[in-house]
């Protein structure tokens, strides 16, 4: 072999003094075992909060409730419950029993789907808390544990599916399930699930349902059928059914229920996003915790950075950590030191921009930059700007959907209001931030020009070419209309591109010296 291996092991943390990742998408788990144990890094929800102030009043409520926890994806929902359930199992007066992980729905369920999904993971915690052998003695548990996924070698050997109920306990004793076991069935089971962890000493049951994003806002019909069917099953008492959600949706789906909303909490807890100070505070907790002992550390990156994640972001905690996790790998060398905010942005910028490039025809990506420009749109929008059909922007929107660059803002009437998702807007980091920071300073000789509109390049290329142009001749060559032109120009110079020269008829552009 006469070639070398490059260093294969897995040190990119320990070279900057820590034990693991700190910026970990994950949520913070309630095990107290891991590394980043939301009892200890958890920043910002405290019980001085509004929202944990609500949570609270509904879980002291004896005898179970349903509530609906929103807010925008990547604000730390699911943190939120995670650190609220870790409180309740092992530090209230009253505990209430928890399951291992959230339970994750898909847009797919139906009634069946979650009550055997809940039963499932009680039992599943059950196995840890109490062992195979105590939960065998149990016999509702005993029967759940045939039709579960749940395999376990002491005594008793079990093997079946989720839906395919069949397999049996090992040498001298056979549990006969039925082939198919009806809904009624298996809220008995539940029924009775609770009554033995009653029995346990707990006062209740947490459960944390996840995933409700994916019940998208064109598919509310489908949310709304789903909510209908597990009306009755959610009111089993002593059980609190926490759904987690994006924000809208408690108003969307659960209010014009009137059924559903009769048996929910009156509103929403609303997470709001961390302030920018607790996001630093959330992240250098991090360091501090994942810190190797008597070893010095290295910031991986400027604070300045997290800074401008954070207004880009709009304090979306899970995006930030996207953001760093994407660049740092870039950066790896022997020599490990902090890598400055600029040389941080144009590395995301231009990571960001070849993903998204890639993954686009020629004209959806021109489509997608005014996209960007414009932030906000409509399908009659890019059908009067591009000259489109309206078939052929529909199928352009549904792209874009489904790669996540943009997203459903709102809908109003029959018409849609798109948005470009965050997380592609650092693509335009230079112009966008130039006529707030004065940072930017175009380059009249580089080949590497800011994309911020196609038509705006190419009436940057006739600028530099013209050396001056006056508003008719810009409609004239960018066959645009006189208010299209001003708007433009006016663009340009604002991100100091251009200048003005002369006044009145005589009034003209020319580039910025």
């Amino acid at each position: 072999m006469n070639w070398k291996l490059p260093d294969l092991s897995q040190n990119l943390w320990s070279k900057y003094g820590f034990m693991a990742n700190p910026f970990d998408i994950n949520a913070l788990s309630q095990n107290r075992n891991t590394l980043l144990p939301v009892s200890e890094a958890i920043v910002g929800r405290d019980f001085d909060t509004k929202e944990s102030k609500l949570i609270t009043s509904i879980l002291r409520n004896p005898g179970g409730g349903r509530v609906v926890v929103t807010g925008n994806i990547g604000v730390g929902k699911t943190t939120f419950i995670n650190y609220h359930r870790y409180i309740w199992e092992n530090h209230a007066q009253d505990k209430l029993f928890t399951t291992c992980r959230e339970i994750v729905v898909t847009e797919e369920w139906r009634l069946r789907h979650f009550l055997v999904n809940i039963i499932c993971s009680i039992v599943d915690k059950l196995l840890q808390v109490k062992g195979e052998k105590e939960i065998v003695k149990i016999p509702v548990l005993r029967d759940i544990l045939t039709f579960s996924r749940i395999f376990y070698h002491t005594n008793f050997s079990v093997e079946a599916s989720v839906v395919g109920f069949g397999g049996g306990f090992g040498l001298t004793e056979q549990a006969n399930v039925p082939p198919v076991i009806p809904e009624m069935q298996l809220l008995q089971y539940l029924h009775d699930t609770v009554f033995e962890i009653k029995k346990m000493g707990y006062s209740g049951i947490f459960l944390h349902i996840d995933n409700l994003e994916l019940f998208s806002r064109n598919k509310l019909q489908k949310a709304q059928t789903f909510f209908e069917e597990i009306r009755d099953c959610i009111q089993i008492p002593n059980i609190y059914f926490v759904f987690v959600a994006s924000k809208g949706f408690f108003q969307e789906v659960i209010s014009p229920l009137e059924r559903v909303r009769s048996i929910f909490f009156g509103r929403p807890v609303v997470i709001p996003s961390l302030s920018k100070k607790q996001v630093l505070e959330a992240i250098h907790k991090r360091y501090e915790i994942l810190a190797i002992k008597e070893k010095d550390i290295t910031l991986p990156i400027e604070d300045t950075f997290i800074e401008y994640l954070y207004d880009l972001y709009c304090g979306k905690l899970r995006y930030i950590m996207d953001a760093m996790n994407m660049i740092l790998p870039e950066f790896e060398s022997t020599q490990v030191k902090t890598i400055s905010m600029e040389k941080a942005k144009q590395c995301l910028s231009d990571l960001v921009k070849e993903h998204v490039q890639n993954n686009l025809t020629t004209m959806e990506w021109k489509i997608f930059l005014y996209c960007l420009e414009v932030d906000s749109f409509t399908n009659t929008a890019l059908q009067k700007q591009f000259d489109m059909r309206s078939s052929n922007v529909t199928r352009v929107i549904k792209r874009l959907l489904d790669l996540g660059f943009v997203y459903l803002e709102k809908k109003e009437a029959r018409s849609l209001l798109y948005k470009v998702n965050e997380y592609t807007k650092i693509i335009n980091y230079r112009t966008s931030n130039a006529r707030f920071s004065g940072e930017f300073k175009y380059n009249h000789s580089s080949s590497k020009t800011p994309i911020f509109s196609i038509r705006l390049e190419k009436a940057i290329k006739i600028i530099q070419k013209k050396k001056r142009i006056s508003n008719k001749e810009y409609v004239d060559l960018l066959s645009v209309s006189s208010a299209t032109a001003t708007r433009d120009l006016k663009k340009l110079m604002e991100m100091g591109i251009t200048c003005v020269v002369g006044k009145g008829r005589s009034r003209c552009y020319e580039l910025a010296k």
